[in-house]
């Protein structure tokens, strides 16, 4: 076949496997443009579904496909598609086109990848938008793409871990089939590189199981330090795939728990003494928030505040040296310290008749992924703040209903499955 084209084609435009480029038209009113392309006779045609060689032709078909832009021009790439007899599938199929995606046929692999790596930098609906393409297909593009990567992904070595969960979902969206822990992501850090390296659906022990099973029995041994909250799913699963390895409870969760239970204690001397008919709202709730702030951290009328409230309830000026003494725990060197410490606070509770504090310090008396944190030093905050960067991802994309997808997003923004490092891993492959 004489091809129509002269001079200079950009390799963008012949690119095109199995296919020649014989034709460019161009439209400038509308600044676009159509590369039409002419099928090899000596390409063997496979099947779409199956991957078996095609027999005889049966009809042909034709198909304009989306292409990258050039020069701020929109192209398209026209050719004819043909169907032929496939011995395998025993029916009439379509020719595989490499080029092509196969979630969306009308857009070359080409752009999908460029659809891809825009979504690294914004929001799927913007890419629509800048890219002048349906918002449900460019979603399922960048989600073939990132199940592409996956498929070569490989989970990098690590040592220490943080596991957190994230909340996914809202009740709304529960199936009946469905508990309340299949609403979160389990999510597993890297500490050493702040990076997300695996995230698992719901936050059951499953969910980490899964994770211990696909790094093998050489892989859990290696991991030295686990940090995570006290969800007691997450401990099991530790317990049963890394044995050798130590469990650190996090700072920032069993401070929360040592809020929750003050607080308890504060409303509870409200329901005694609190009379707002009176004028002394004091222990009221909306300052709640200034019982649980450490001394230093509150304003002039804050300490003002709390120094009216102590002269008057003997409990509260207990909580408040309880309080300062649990924090101060964790600045301690040792681990004996840091005991000797905590029994004073368990032994100020009981003295207090602080319910809520004596049944939390109880709680921790004995437990050694408390004490691991003064061995290692070392928390789950990378955790929370990749947790920051995922909410941030929900709010940007106005909430997912795919959570698979969702999973993706996460490790696409906050992990490995990008274009900076799983191409890398790609090409090394394909090398």
């Amino acid at each position: 076949m004489d091809a129509k084209v002269r001079g200079y084609l950009p390799y963008i435009f012949r690119s095109f496997q199995g296919f020649q480029t014989i034709d460019v038209k161009e439209f400038h009113s509308d600044r676009r443009m159509e590369l039409h392309l002419a099928s090899e006779q000596s390409r063997v045609r496979l099947c779409d579904k199956c991957g078996h060689k095609l027999g005889n032709m049966h009809d042909r078909y034709w198909v304009k496909a989306r292409h990258l832009k050039a020069f701020n021009w929109n192209v398209s790439v026209c050719f004819y598609r043909e169907k032929r007899w496939c011995e395998n599938c025993q029916k009439v199929r379509s020719e595989w086109i490499d080029w092509l995606c196969p979630t969306s046929p009308h857009m070359t692999l080409e752009l999908c990848w460029w659809i891809n790596r825009l979504s690294e930098i914004t929001s799927v609906l913007q890419v629509s938008k800048l890219e002048s393409i349906d918002k449900m297909a460019t979603y399922k593009v960048d989600k073939h793409i990132l199940q592409r990567l996956l498929q070569g992904y490989k989970i990098p070595d690590v040592t220490h871990i943080s596991v957190d969960e994230v909340y996914a979902r809202s009740p709304v969206q529960q199936k009946e089939n469905e508990t309340r822990d299949d609403l979160f992501l389990t999510v597993i850090i890297d500490h050493r590189t702040h990076k997300v390296i695996w995230v698992s659906q719901s936050r059951r022990k499953e969910a980490l199981d899964t994770f211990f099973e696909m790094i093998g029995p050489e892989g859990c041994k290696q991991i030295k330090v686990v940090t995570c909250d006290q969800h007691r799913g997450y401990g099991e699963s530790i317990a049963q795939y890394c044995p050798g390895a130590d469990l650190v409870w996090d700072r920032f969760h069993l401070v929360q728990n040592f809020n929750e239970a003050l607080n308890e204690e504060r409303k509870k001397e409200w329901d005694k003494y609190g009379s707002p008919a009176e004028g002394d709202d004091l222990l009221a709730g909306k300052y709640r928030y200034i019982y649980l702030t450490k001394s230093k951290n509150r304003s002039a009328l804050d300490k003002w505040h709390i120094k009216e409230v102590m002269s008057k309830n003997e409990k509260i000026a207990y909580m408040e040296i309880i309080k300062e003494q649990f924090h101060k725990m964790f600045d301690c060197t040792t681990e004996l310290e840091a005991k000797e410490m905590l029994n004073e606070c368990y032994e100020w509770s009981v003295q207090a008749k602080a319910a809520s504090l004596v049944k939390y310090f109880w709680s921790l008396m004995e437990r050694n992924e408390l004490w691991n944190y003064f061995k290692h030093k070392i928390t789950s905050g990378v955790s929370e703040g990749v947790n920051r960067s995922i909410k941030t991802l929900k709010w940007q994309a106005f909430g997912y209903k795919d959570m698979t997808y969702f999973a993706l997003k996460i490790l696409q923004k906050c992990g490995y499955l990008n274009s900076r490092h799983a191409l890398a891993w790609l090409y090394n492959e394909n090398a």
